[in-house]
């Protein structure tokens, strides 16, 4: 449990762990890849950005090179009345050989569909979506075949088989539906698509919904790329916070990196502030991704960074922390730019801006404080600009031993 701490000391000790290591260069680049990546869910009922049922039945395949894999989730029903009732629920994502070639496959399969208190309806709703790749002619496809309907109602009336694509039907007095909504993009080494089976937009206050509810019914969505000379991976996020498997505070605000690159785009994800109670506290914090993926060039770049930090009660402050790393080639050239602005530890004068990486700071009565922590690999780098390790119990902060906070964490790999 988090509370406000009071003064403490810092152990004089300060132990430099030495820097990352020099990774030796490879002999020769991997051959050409195929990227494989989709996800499937039952349902979501969101409140503008505020969760209030979760992604059902989830299934996710991540990006995998190769066919074959399939992930697959079920779920008995979900149940958050009046805005969502259903029976059972399954879901599947999958990398397959086809006849011509490969493709990406994802489904969600719904039945006894209530929502609004029965103001649509359905026995059952199916959605499938299909990104290929025709190997004898490079083409690449999206396709929603399979999408099917089954005792689909709307304000009382029956809509006999499946609606046509992006079907908007007005639901006069709380807002409207979106049947059969498809979103697609085809590009010169990448095909994604995206099908909801039902979509419900609530636009006015009633006692069934708030206005911003969204619920969306069988989500399914693939992409296929290829072939690229590796396969990017990565996020950068402002705070965490866990104990062992049990989390404390989810990674905040994280944008991923796409396995295929941000086709020229720098994708970020912010907010004004990241709070943990009794903790951390800080000013505006911004996540990027910005990577390239195709033929002839892999690289990336993801950060993750943060302005006004204050932990631990002003024990530890800085005026901008950034987690910076780059991955660039297959096998990768790793790189880290990261840095402080303004760093100050209590109680450790000697520590500033240019504090070596893997720094070790043991903090009295509660842990250990890690300043621009480096974990590589040969694929791969992550910077945690700021860990707290908690191994002292019944220490000032009130948390559980094995308690780790981590700000500011950037990652990025190629594959």
């Amino acid at each position: 449990m988090f509370r406000k701490i009071h003064a403490f000391g810092l152990a004089a000790a300060v132990v430099l762990a030495g820097g990352v290591f020099a990774q030796a260069p490879a002999a020769f680049a991997k051959a050409l890849e195929t990227g494989y990546q989709g996800s499937a869910y039952g349902t979501q009922v969101n409140v503008d950005s505020i969760v209030q049922s979760g992604r059902s039945a989830l299934s996710v395949l991540g990006c995998v090179s190769q066919p074959g894999v399939q992930k697959t989730n079920t779920a008995v029903s979900v149940n958050a009345p009046p805005a969502l009732t259903t029976g059972t629920l399954d879901t599947s994502a999958a990398s397959q050989t086809t006849a011509t070639g490969v493709a990406s496959v994802a489904s969600s399969n719904v039945a006894s569909v209530s929502l609004l208190g029965g103001l649509v309806s359905a026995s059952a709703v199916t959605s499938v979506s299909t990104a290929s790749r025709d190997n004898s002619t490079g083409a690449l496809s999206v396709s929603a075949a399979g999408t099917q309907f089954a005792g689909l109602s709307v304000a009382g009336i029956p809509i006999s088989g499946t609606p046509a694509p992006n079907t908007k039907i007005n639901l006069p007095g709380v807002g409207y539906v979106m049947l059969n909504q498809q979103t697609s993009s085809i590009g010169a080494i990448s095909a994604n698509m995206t099908v909801i089976g039902i979509h419900v937009v609530v636009t006015i206050t009633t006692p069934l919904a708030t206005a911003g509810t969204q619920i969306e019914v069988g989500y399914a969505t693939t992409s296929l790329g290829g072939p690229v000379s590796g396969l990017l991976g990565g996020v950068g996020y402002g705070a965490s916070a866990h104990v062992g498997g049990n989390v404390i505070a989810g990674e905040e605000f994280p944008q991923p990196m796409p396995c295929l690159g941000t086709h020229g785009n720098t994708l970020a994800n912010s907010a004004a502030t990241v709070t943990i109670p009794g903790v951390l506290a800080t000013g505006t914090v911004t996540d990027t991704a910005n990577g390239t993926a195709n033929a002839n060039k892999v690289s990336g770049e993801v950060t993750a960074a943060i302005q006004n930090l204050n932990l631990l009660g002003g024990m530890v402050t800085a005026t901008v922390v950034k987690a910076d790393v780059t991955a660039s080639g297959n096998p990768p050239s790793l790189g880290d730019h990261s840095s402080f602005v303004g760093l100050s530890v209590a109680g450790q004068p000697g520590i500033g801006d240019n504090v070596p990486v893997n720094t070790k700071v043991p903090l009295a009565g509660i842990g250990t404080l890690w300043l621009h922590r480096v974990v590589q690999t040969g694929t791969s780098i992550r910077v945690i600009m700021i860990q707290l390790d908690v191994t002292v119990p019944s220490n000032p902060l009130g948390l559980s031993p094995g308690t780790v906070v981590d700000i500011a964490s950037a990652q990025v790999s190629v594959n």
